[in-house]
């Protein structure tokens, strides 16, 4: 599972960005006035997290208990190296009993004032956590294919479900108003999303019950052969499953600008492991070539509310780093075709 942002932000605010045995700051001062200040410390294993590792019982902790916050101790990276090393010294209770002693210590020199911040920042960091599980930022990727798959648009099923329980959850955040930037993309975020989920409703054909996905209904198929109305639903579907796309790239975007927003307010070394958000659209053209592209507000369009909303969106969208070209032949433009003969 790996250690959450939530966990992150408790154990760095508890321990004061202190290594818990030297005591040494483990965030740097910024050397130039263009670079960011540098993380050096390591969030590590009491119980050892790998079974590599002699320190601890490592069967006695469930595999999301390894990365909870009451295994992780604060620590420079030099005594990180020495506590693996000598775990017959730096035993578990001795391990315990520091970082007692420790965060005792920074508790007894906080102010109210400093209080109040980690509690935002904590407050923040769970919300970032549960975005994050909600939308499946590990298979984001994945989830574009879906939606980019040229022959048969779809989402999958239980991803979709979530993403409208997802919009009642964010409607009713109490926000701490300490990070303006990072509620204001959470904002974004939420108003791509909803029209992306309704854009992709207005054609949905029903599946069975126990289908793991939710398809764009292909509703150019007529029962008749009506060669004008055909051609003409034909474009609307086209046009419809490359909104779809579209508004699917703005979610990736607003998704990068959420994590961006992270960095700056809450925590520096968020997904710089994971990297940024990426789409992957599959069959595409008449190569039935694979396309992985990075999307991302540039510019301009890092404002507080770089989405405009749909309308203005359709007049935008290809002013935007990435978007389906309407020139570019598709998969579906040759199964189309191939559908004529079934009219």
């Amino acid at each position: 599972m790996g250690i959450s942002l939530r966990t992150h932000k408790i154990l760095w605010g508890r321990s004061g960005g202190k290594c818990a045995i030297c005591k040494n700051d483990l965030i740097t001062s910024i050397s130039d006035l263009g670079d960011d200040p540098a993380i050096v410390g390591d969030e590590a294993h009491i119980i050892a997290r790998s079974e590599s590792f002699s320190r601890g019982n490592y069967d006695s902790l469930r595999p999301e208990e390894r990365d909870h916050y009451s295994n992780l101790i604060l620590l420079c990276k030099n005594h990180h190296k020495q506590i693996d090393d000598q775990p017959e010294y730096f035993t578990v209770e001795r391990l315990r009993e520091i970082k007692t002693a420790h965060e005792t210590e920074i508790k007894s020199q906080l102010t109210g004032a400093d209080v109040q911040k980690q509690r935002d920042e904590i407050l923040y960091a769970g919300y970032v956590d549960h975005w994050e599980r909600v939308s499946e930022l590990a298979e984001w990727r994945n989830i574009s294919s879906w939606v980019n798959f040229a022959g048969d648009q779809g989402l999958p099923r239980d991803w979709y479900e979530a993403q409208k329980q997802f919009l009642i959850w964010i409607l009713g955040r109490i926000w701490p108003r300490r990070y303006q930037t990072l509620e204001k993309a959470f904002q974004n975020y939420a108003s791509v999303l909803r029209d992306f989920i309704n854009v992709f409703e207005a054609h949905v054909r029903q599946e069975r019950e126990n289908d793991s996905g939710i398809y764009t209904e292909k509703f150019y198929k007529i029962q008749w052969h009506e060669q004008e109305r055909y051609d003409k639903l034909s474009k609307q579907y086209e046009s419809h499953v490359d909104l779809v796309c579209d508004l699917f790239f703005e979610l990736t975007r607003a998704a990068n600008y959420i994590c961006d927003r992270v960095r700056e307010n809450i925590f520096p070394d968020y997904r710089l492991e994971e990297g940024v958000l990426l789409i992957e659209r599959n069959s595409v053209g008449f190569q039935l070539e694979t396309i992985r592209a990075r999307v991302e507000y540039r510019g301009e369009e890092r404002t507080d509310h770089p989405y405009p909303g749909l309308e203005e969106f359709k007049e935008i969208r290809y002013t935007r780093d990435y978007a389906i070209d309407p020139e570019y032949p598709t998969h579906a433009d040759f199964l189309a075709r191939l559908n004529e003969e079934d009219i």
